[in-house]
């Protein structure tokens, strides 16, 4: 585990070398999130996603390496000063929010103008549009997929107080802020899922010091920790994984199934409900926020140790999507919302569950190279040296949220 995670974090003329492990895992997020949006199943592409219904999502993954990003980033820039580094987090909350209000009143306007039925959480008629547009405004109203942008941005307005918490070295007060939140979370999202965003910025700030003391650790004892994640993660993800396909087969069999069958599937069943119980993704239950730091990091692990096969079988698509979340995130939400609106009959087959599927992930990675492509002026040529050729401006401005 300690050359792994070493070899991970290289420290160039006092900058820290971009990961990237994290580049490919975003990458792959983009990807799960994209299939599972587009909602047809079976797909065939469900089997890598678990049709959004494993106890862990791509979701958490990508506020976490969101979150974990800004503590790495900004913890080199303290000698600005927290004033510098507070107004660059409430510029990139303004960003956030002026993409996500003006993805919610487009996506509106598409629906009224057209007089297209409501193909997500039905619009009044008439439409009320100062009461909605007022709403959008202030991040209580959102219409389409891109919906997290404007949550993003709420996140990154609180971001400058926990990052000068743990900048002060009073990362315990941040942790314990946060815990409080999330205790009182309710039904809120926001509240809830700022406990993985924010606890993504104390483990980025702390970084270095982490992958020190895993290197202090005796070899035996990393040798037993890197197991014990290794196990957890697959045990977990493998029940996970069969509740979603097997236990629902079994369900779907229910009349024909033997007697002793019939009393597995139910006892299944009532297990299944009871993990639920504690693994809610609204509300980011406690059973879900272990799991999702069990998950991570074996996901981490795996793809740091193979992060070179993944980049020439990826044949650089991950990289360039990974380096570039905030424009894909932004081009999925369009494609989301035209197949919805034109492209998806009522009654699908697998064929076409898995042709539409293929056809929104084909736009998403054509959209983006071309889109870099052109701006970056390298011409046609693979997705990975694309990814490398844009400039800092451009990157700075698409990169993670």
């Amino acid at each position: 585990m300690s050359k792994q995670v070493a070899e991970a974090d290289v420290v160039v003329q006092g900058k820290t070398e971009r990961i990237a492990a994290f580049d490919l895992m975003r990458g792959f997020f983009l990807i799960v999130i994209m299939i599972d949006h587009v909602e047809l199943y079976p797909n065939g592409w469900d089997f890598i996603t678990g049709k959004g219904r494993l106890w862990v999502s791509a979701a958490e993954g990508f506020f976490f390496l969101s979150g974990l990003l800004i503590g790495m980033i900004y913890k080199r820039r303290l000698h600005l000063g927290m004033k510098y580094i507070s107004l660059r987090m409430w510029q990139r909350a303004a960003e956030l929010w002026a993409v996500g209000v003006s993805l919610t009143l487009i996506f509106v306007a598409w629906v009224e103008f057209t007089h297209h039925i409501p193909i997500k959480d039905g619009l009044p008629e008439p439409f009320p549009w100062h009461h909605y547009i007022e709403q959008a405004l202030l991040m209580r109203f959102t219409y389409g997929w891109g919906d997290f942008l404007v949550r993003f941005a709420i996140l990154m307005l609180i971001a400058p107080l926990v990052f000068f918490l743990v900048a002060k070295k009073k990362w315990w007060l941040a942790l314990a802020g946060m815990l409080v939140a999330w205790h009182f979370r309710g039904q809120g999202f926001t509240w809830s899922w700022q406990l993985i965003f924010n606890g993504g910025i104390i483990i980025g700030f702390y970084w270095q010091e982490l992958k020190r003391w895993l290197q202090n650790l005796k070899p035996k004892t990393q040798h037993y920790l890197e197991r014990t994640v290794y196990g957890v993660a697959f045990v977990t993800f493998a029940a996970s994984y069969l509740s979603v396909y097997l236990l629902s087969l079994l369900n779907h069999l229910y009349g024909n199934l033997t007697p002793w069958l019939r009393h597995v599937t139910y006892t299944w069943n009532n297990y299944n409900y009871d993990v639920w119980v504690y693994a809610q993704k609204w509300t980011m239950g406690p059973l879900r926020v272990v799991l999702f730091c069990f998950w991570f990091s074996t996901m981490f692990l795996l793809v740091n140790r193979y992060q070179e096969q993944i980049k020439r079988y990826s044949r650089g698509v991950l990289e360039l999507l990974g380096r570039n979340s905030l424009l894909v995130y932004a081009i999925h939400a369009f494609i989301i919302f035209g197949l919805k609106m034109y492209f998806i009959p009522a009654q699908t087959n697998f064929l076409q569950n898995f042709l539409i599927t293929g056809a929104g992930l084909t736009l998403l990675i054509g959209i983006t190279v071309l889109y870099k492509s052109f701006t970056s002026g390298s011409g046609f040529s693979r997705p990975d040296k694309w990814a490398r050729s844009v400039n800092e401006k451009r990157r700075a401005l698409f990169a993670s949220y």
